[in-house]
């Protein structure tokens, strides 16, 4: 009776340290889940160290590859961990919303993220903020007031300046001219737009096209830049004066498009000022294949988008909106200025 009773407590006890062991686990993995202000911490993370996301619009591009380039330095600097993930195209609106799911439930200490557009982002946005994770935005708008900041070009101006150097051009006379426009929905495209609508509006400029890209690719922008350039050539000439392209791929479109015209015999005598720039833009802006890019800082805006974050997470004071800047390029001012051949990579 009495071994008996011996080995029931013992049993009960071998019981009892089971239980005190799980609750120890449970509570040491709560620990190592919960981060720094009492947010939550991505796996993996180094001891001590912040974990971010960063959402581009798309994970293609020279653009998005500056922007990741000056991400990655403020990240480094910063001593902050970082995870660089987007869409591969600049059209897959759900996959960007799965995404920043992704890096909720991961738990990040924070997201900064290029929204694809700005009302289908929104929901996102305000469950991250929710969850207790700041989000700052960059490149283009969000709709909504929960984010901590904004980073990006003033894109409006970007088109107001657009328009007013093609005016210049143009020598300020009344001329028909057309707009290149991006995705539909996209908030930078479309600020550069409005911006260079306006402008021209008030130049007493004839607006007669202002297509959207087929797609978010080169090759979309180009096809809808040769349909609609096509409509207006008559007798072999091309019937426009000038042309904006609003970002990268418009212009890159475009400039495929005048090319393959010019080719075929049309007489092309065209002002043409584009948004943005690539090794090959900048090599056509030298070789006068165009007149003008409108050029942002990517890089920059990679970095602020990254250090405005990190502030945040710090309990810094941060500006509503960041305005990483916008110029005109030319060929001449390319030659003359060392900073701008900086800037856009080319060569003396």
């Amino acid at each position: 009776m009495y071994g008996s009773s011996r080995r029931l407590r013992g049993l009960v006890m071998w019981r009892l340290l089971g239980v005190f062991c799980c609750l120890g686990l449970v509570i040491w993995w709560a620990g190592c889940r919960r981060g720094p202000e009492g947010g939550t911490g991505g796996a993996g993370r180094r001891s001590g160290s912040k974990v971010i996301a960063v959402i581009p619009k798309s994970m293609g591009g020279e653009f998005w590859e500056t922007v990741e380039q000056g991400a990655r330095q403020a990240a480094g600097e910063l001593g902050v961990e970082m995870k660089w993930q987007g869409p591969l195209t600049e059209t897959e609106i759900a996959e960007q919303n799965k995404i920043i799911e992704n890096m909720v439930n991961l738990g990040v200490d924070g997201i900064a993220l290029a929204p694809l557009n700005p009302k289908a982002m929104r929901k996102s946005v305000e469950t991250a903020v929710e969850a207790g994770i700041p989000v700052v935005i960059f490149d283009s708008a969000v709709d909504g007031n929960v984010h901590s900041s904004f980073v990006a070009t003033n894109n409006k101006y970007g088109g107001v300046l657009g328009a007013r150097h093609l005016i210049e051009l143009l020598g300020g006379q009344r001329r028909r001219v057309m707009v290149m426009r991006y995705v539909q929905g996209t908030a930078s495209t479309e600020a550069r737009a409005a911006g260079f609508l306006e402008t021209m509006g008030e130049a007493g400029m004839e607006v007669v096209a202002d297509p959207y890209a087929e797609d978010g690719t080169v090759a979309g922008a180009k096809k809808t830049a040769s349909n609609t350039l096509e409509s207006f050539t008559r007798d072999n000439r091309l019937e426009l004066d000038g042309i904006f392209a609003c970002n990268d791929r418009a212009t890159l479109g475009m400039l495929d498009a005048l090319q393959d015209l010019r080719k075929g015999g049309v007489e092309v005598d065209v002002k043409f000022v584009g948004f943005d720039f690539t090794p090959r833009l900048v090599e056509a802006l030298q070789a006068g294949q165009l007149d003008a890019l409108v050029v942002q800082n990517p890089r920059k805006m990679g970095y602020l988008a990254v250090k405005t974050l990190v502030d945040v997470l710090n309990r810094k004071p941060v500006e509503s909106f960041i305005d990483t800047g916008v110029q005109v390029a030319t060929a001449e001012r390319l030659a003359a200025d060392e900073a701008l051949r900086k800037l856009v990579g080319a060569k003396p």
